[in-house]
């Protein structure tokens, strides 16, 4: 009987080997697979880059944390952008935006939720997004910005734009529609508004603005203040890169205590 049981115990233990070593090729295989889109992404960003130099063209410098002087930037159109926070608040800040530009992930991730918490929710600062998707680059920025907008005339923009940068390796023809059933959007009106034109214009004025202040990467950030007209602002401070939560911090404590004093 000892034999017996010994016998049976031996092909159970080979099994439950065999299934560990299954399971362990099977995590291997994901990551080589996730390696190698990766890798794909960066042949299509070289590519991509190929074909700007081919042009003729500069190529954009994206992400430009650490450039030593800000942007020129005019005075900026606000009326009808996606927005957070009171309408009245002293100072505003616009942000120049890309859904695949990863520091712009990093900037949603990391400083955001620092500035929402003490600046935005707190009544001092009137937040704007603002579109500025480099195409060359990043060939699916353009309709993501456009599927965040859509998402905001169901009153859902803050979600679908942590939802865009949370998935930005899904951000597909074919992903977008799934973004949007994953918050609850009401798919006829969605599904119509991506096909339509209602906020084409606005991200390519934004584009404009941006391209016409001297913008060349994102994530740029202009603090501004409110003018004479309510449509625009003026701006006053460009902070350019997903810098950490004390830089802001200066920029906005610094603004707010001169709004304060006139």
């Amino acid at each position: 009987m000892v034999l017996l049981c010994s016998a049976l115990l031996v092909p159970s233990t080979v099994f439950a080997q065999a299934a560990s070593e299954t399971q362990a090729l099977t995590a291997e295989m994901a990551a080589m697979r996730r390696q190698i889109e990766a890798l794909q992404k960066d042949v299509d960003t070289i590519r991509n880059l190929l074909q700007i130099l081919a042009s003729g063209k500069p190529p954009v410098d994206i992400h430009a944390a650490d450039a030593a002087e800000p942007p020129p930037v005019q005075t900026l159109r606000i009326a009808g952008r996606s927005a957070v926070g009171s309408p009245s608040a002293p100072v505003v800040v616009l942000e120049f935006t890309d859904y695949e530009c990863p520091y712009c992930a990093q900037y949603t991730t990391q400083t955001w939720p620092a500035i929402e918490r003490d600046y935005v929710k707190t009544g001092k600062v009137r937040y704007v997004y603002k579109n500025f998707p480099i195409e060359q680059l990043h060939p699916n920025a353009f309709r993501a910005a456009l599927a965040a907008s859509c998402a905001g005339d169901q009153g859902r923009f803050p979600e679908m734009h942590a939802r865009l940068f949370a998935h930005q390796s899904q951000l597909g023809a074919a992903d977008l529609p799934a973004h949007a059933r994953a918050l609850g959007l009401d798919m006829t009106a969605f599904d119509a508004c991506m096909a339509g034109t209602a906020h084409v214009a606005a991200i390519k004025e934004d584009t404009a603005e941006a391209t016409a202040g001297g913008v060349r990467g994102t994530p740029v950030f202009v603090l501004a203040v409110r003018g004479p007209d309510p449509d625009v602002v003026s701006p006053v401070r460009v902070l350019v890169g997903a810098q950490p939560f004390d830089a802001f911090q200066r920029a906005l404590d610094a603004l707010l205590a001169q709004q304060q004093e006139n």
